[in-house]
């Protein structure tokens, strides 16, 4: 687990607050002439792409696609879930999540209040689980504001830019919170400390780059609830010397221009832009764990399971795992902790996807029998070629035209593990992170 720590004050226990600011002002897009032509297709800032993630040499990594100054954000996270550290320790997660204390204070019935913090790993969606490391990071690990009473507040966390950052420059963040122990960190878990990646994308090459790899998702809150609710908070609480030490005012940390005039939290992503039939809409990465490694989690409901998988999600899972560019990691006591590849069966196969926003795309099966219609489709290939086999790389696709703005709608069923949503729906209570109210019908129908 990365050591980054952040630091929760208290989360109270209340009805989880849902920022859906009725239906969405829906802003039309120009249509390119190519699927690839994504700035052509943009009409607005918040269509625009900030960063993206791409295979670059022997691994992946995340890329600035445009400047930004020291102290800003260059990224609030669209979703997190919270996790034991006992849940992401035996798997790839462990690789790829944060560190995150919980203030579980409490108060008593006497007036006084016990303290006491919870150490726990955190999966952040969005690019956060996929910057690279560096002893010297151009980025920071953020707790942005927290909800703590039964307000419009979302629990918020992100990545803040250390220094000027230019468009093209390799994002990176430290694993570690002393420098002197990465090496420990990297030879734990058996992997090479440095990643042959590309530091700076020239500034020819960058328009490409981002005509591949920019994602045409728009997840995570709006501009309404940021400059409704959370930024008052920040204003008042960088006045008054609380908040986070930066140079920017509050008001400079997000430029709103970069914010939809909507939420689109988990099962409520939309299209950033408009798209035709078969256009590219996102490629991300999926980690592959045993369905062990998911199941009593609250990420069962973002993970693709293998009964949740097409016939030809399978037999692509299944070739790869005879190619031997797939293996499922695990490691524990029996094997002094150290990485082995532990294939219990294609049915255990559990796909998790955790970069960017496909884990935040609505899932609604394939023939309307969850009452809407799909738009778009996902495709698994390889990612042996970008230097590891313990992921695959997800392609989602637009079934049809597809407006700006859109409530993306996926070919893929919902898990149907109901004990897993009530998880999840805890941890959105504390968190009050935005969501379709949709995703939480399985608890409902369960209670009548």
């Amino acid at each position: 687990m990365r050591t980054c720590r952040l630091y929760a004050t208290k989360l109270v226990y209340t009805v989880a607050a849902i920022f859906l600011l009725g239906e969405p002002t829906v802003w039309i897009a120009k249509q390119s002439a190519s699927s690839s032509s994504f700035v052509a297709a943009q009409e607005h800032e918040w269509q625009s792409c900030n960063t993206f993630l791409s295979p670059n040499m022997d691994s992946w990594a995340v890329y600035a696609a445009r400047p930004f100054k020291a102290d800003e954000l260059v990224e609030l996270t669209p979703f997190f879930i919270p996790l034991e550290p006992h849940q992401s320790k035996h798997s790839v997660l462990d690789n790829y999540v944060f560190g995150f204390m919980r203030d579980q204070s409490a108060k008593k019935a006497d007036g006084t209040t016990s303290d006491g913090t919870t150490s726990l790993s955190v999966v952040l969606l969005g690019n956060g689980g996929f910057y690279n490391h560096n002893s010297n990071p151009n980025l920071k690990y953020v707790q942005i504001i927290s909800r703590e009473s039964d307000d419009n507040v979302p629990h918020l966390v992100g990545f803040r830019a250390t220094r000027d950052i230019e468009a093209g420059e390799q994002l990176y963040v430290s694993y570690v919170d002393d420098p002197a122990s990465s090496i420990e960190w990297f030879e734990k878990r058996g992997i090479n400390a440095q990643t042959q990646t590309d530091p700076k994308i020239s500034p020819n090459m960058l328009p490409f780059y981002m005509s591949k790899h920019c994602s045409r998702i728009y997840a995570g809150i709006g501009s309404p609830t940021w400059k409704d609710n959370i930024l008052p908070i920040l204003q008042q609480r960088h006045q008054s010397g609380e908040g986070a030490n930066t140079i920017l005012e509050p008001t400079s940390w997000m430029d709103l221009t970069k914010l939809a005039p909507f939420d689109a939290g988990l099962s409520d992503a939309r299209a950033k832009v408009a798209m035709k039939k078969g256009s590219h809409i996102e490629k991300s990465l999926g980690l592959v764990l045993s369905r062990n490694h998911v199941r009593g989690t609250p990420l069962g409901p973002i993970a693709f399971y293998w009964e949740n998988l097409k016939i030809d999600h399978h037999q692509a899972l299944i070739n790869l795992r005879d190619d031997e560019k797939l293996v499922l990691q695990y490691q524990g006591p029996d094997t002094n902790w150290e990485s082995i590849d532990r294939f219990e069966g294609y049915s255990a196969m559990t796909i998790l996807p955790v970069s960017g926003n496909i884990g935040l795309v609505r899932r609604v099966g394939g023939r309307g029998e969850f009452g809407e219609e799909y738009n778009c489709k996902l495709l698994i290939r390889s990612n042996k070629d970008h230097g590891t086999n313990v992921g695959v790389t997800l392609e989602l696709i637009a079934t049809r035209d597809i407006e700006a703005g859109e409530v993306l709608a996926l070919n893929i069923a919902p898990s149907e593990f109901v004990e897993e949503y009530h998880l999840l729906h805890d941890e959105m209570e504390e968190s009050g992170q935005p969501h379709h109210p949709g995703i939480f019908d399985v608890i409902n129908e369960e209670e009548l």
